[in-house]
Parts: structure tokens; sequence; C-alpha cells
């Protein structure tokens, strides 16, 4: 019986041992094939070469159509130049999100944003919740001096009322609400408000008369859409937030209800001056436009708006080769 039960240990042990084999020989060749796609796909070596023969264009060109990749927007440029190049008072910037091509009429002009700024205060909460000093579900305290009456209805609420963050960060961005907006500035830091700006390379802003172009504006619309300053989580959060703007008698009136538009709208009443910018996700050729203009008459800025906006829309929405 000993001899049998030596045997069949020994059995046993040979079966372990070749089992053993086998699966180090697997994890050997599964490494070898992983770490060749790896640098297959990574553009490195002379098989890359070779294999990829694309390894030296954008990677994201192949999420985009090559109807889409438009570059020729100077049939639009000339329009708008036509239109509006002897009115200083108007400030145009447009770019295809897909290649990058783009237009600025006016491109030194510069106005005060106004309402516009409630986006950037909004980045720096954002990013504040990011470093775990917040949570969206903290709340704040509205107090006296917060409360203003021009836009949204917050300041109706009681002294003393408590609100959560991603409250007053929804009715600061979808309502443009003043009051809102006031209680998140009162409750940062002014270094964490510059951080944003100076992230955006537009760190002169606030220490001149805070005036900006309406390109250089262009750069925190821009900045959500790549998710570049705050993460994808936080970046689409705010977006969807200006998706659902109570606004649409300015850019928006030049573009079809069923199309998203995610912007911010400005009045500065004491310059006179209309200011809108966002992201217009027409299929598969989104494109950002910002458009600022000083005018006497309300009415004469929204037709210049609408103008602007239906003729940029047309244009990316019908353009063929």
């Amino acid at each position: 019986m000993g001899k049998d039960n030596d045997k069949n240990k020994t059995k046993q042990n040979r079966k372990l041992i070749f089992i053993l084999l086998l699966l180090i020989a697997i994890l050997i060749a599964a490494n070898g094939w992983l770490s060749y796609f790896y640098i297959k796909n990574r553009g490195g070596g002379s098989a890359v070469s070779e294999n990829n023969k694309y390894n030296l264009l954008n990677p994201a060109r192949k999420l985009v159509e090559q109807k889409d990749l438009i570059i020729n927007f100077q049939p639009l440029r000339d329009y708008l130049n036509e239109k509006y190049e002897a009115d200083q008072n108007v400030s145009v910037y447009f770019e295809y999100l897909p290649t990058g091509a783009s237009i600025a009429m006016h491109k030194d002009a510069e106005f005060y944003p106004a309402s516009l700024l409630k986006v950037p205060v909004a980045m720096a909460v954002a990013k504040k919740i990011e470093k775990g000093e917040w949570k969206w579900t903290n709340e704040l305290v509205l107090m006296s001096p917060d409360k203003d009456e021009h836009f949204g209805d917050l300041y109706k609420e009681k002294t003393g009322a408590t609100f959560a963050i991603e409250e007053l960060v929804r009715r600061s961005l979808s309502d443009s609400d003043n009051t809102a907006h006031f209680i998140l500035i009162r409750n940062l830091e002014i270094e964490e408000i510059s951080d944003v700006y100076n992230h955006m390379g537009l760190k002169q802003f606030l220490s001149t008369e805070g005036k900006m172009s309406a390109k250089q504006y262009s750069v925190l619309l821009r900045s959500l859409y790549n998710a570049s300053y705050i993460s994808e989580n936080n970046s689409q959060k705010l977006l969807s937030y200006l998706s659902r703007s109570q606004f649409n008698d300015f850019l928006q009136s030049g573009i079809p209800a069923d199309v998203s538009f995610a912007h911010k709208i400005g009045i500065a009443d004491d310059t006179i001056t209309y200011l809108d910018s966002g992201i217009a996700y027409v299929k598969s050729r989104p494109y950002l436009l910002t458009v600022m203009v000083q005018s006497k008459e309300k009415t004469m800025a929204k037709g210049i708006m609408k103008n602007i906006s239906e003729n940029v829309y047309n244009y990316v929405k019908d353009y063929q080769e």
C-alpha cells in the first residue's frame, strides 16, 4: 500500500508541475502579444512603421468623418466682414471644433464680460471640490449683501437660508442668478478664481480693467469642451447647466430648438454691452461662437446676434466639399 501511495503522489506532483509549466508558458505568450500590440498602437519600433501607416496623423481623426473635417470658412468670413467689419462695436469669434478652423473679427476689441464671469467662478468651485475641500452637497449661507434682484429669484429667499453648492452653481449658470453667484464668490479665495484665468492664459485679466475680447473669453468654453481644467464629470456638469440656459433671445435665436446650445449670456447696463458665448452641438459638427455687441438699443444687439448665429449655423450645417 505504501508503494502505491508513493506512486500516486509522484503522478500528482508531475501533473501539478506540468500544469504549472503550461500556465507559465501561456502567461509568457500572452505578455508577448500584449507588448507587441501595445508598441504597435503607440507608434514605436520598425514593426510599427510597416504596419501603422497613419502613425503620424492625429489619432482623433478616425473619430470624425472626412465630410465633417471642414477647414474652408472663407465664404462665411467674407460675409461677416462685409456685414460687420466697419462696426467696431461688434466682436466675433467662431471656432469649428473638429478641425480648429476659426474666424476672429475685431479680435482686439475688449468688453466687460458681465455675467459671462459666472463661468470661471463655477469652474473655480468645481476645482475646489476636486481637491476635496468642498463637496457638491455642502451648503452655503445666504447673507444680506449677497442679494441682487437684477437676475434670478434667489434674492427673494430669507437671509440666513442655506443652499447646496450644486444648486447655487446650477442657478448661477442656468438662470444667471446674481445672488447665487455672489454667495459662491464670497466663499472662494481670490487665488482660486485667479487660478482659472492663469490656466487659460488670461493672467492679465484680473490685474487690468477687467475687459476681454470674444476670442479670449472663448478659451473658457473650449476648456470645458476639452475637460482640460476640471474633470470630465465636472466639465459635463457645467456644460449641462449652460445648455439649460433660460435666455434664448440672443445667439440661440438663430439656432433650431432641437440643437443643444451650451451658452452663457451677459448684459452690462453701464457700458450698454450684450454678450453671448456658447457651443452649438450640431450633429458631428460642433462649433464655438462668441459675440459681443455694444449698442444703445437692445433690439439691435439681438438682431445682430441672431443674424450672425443663423449664418454660422447654416454654413456649418449645409457645408459640402
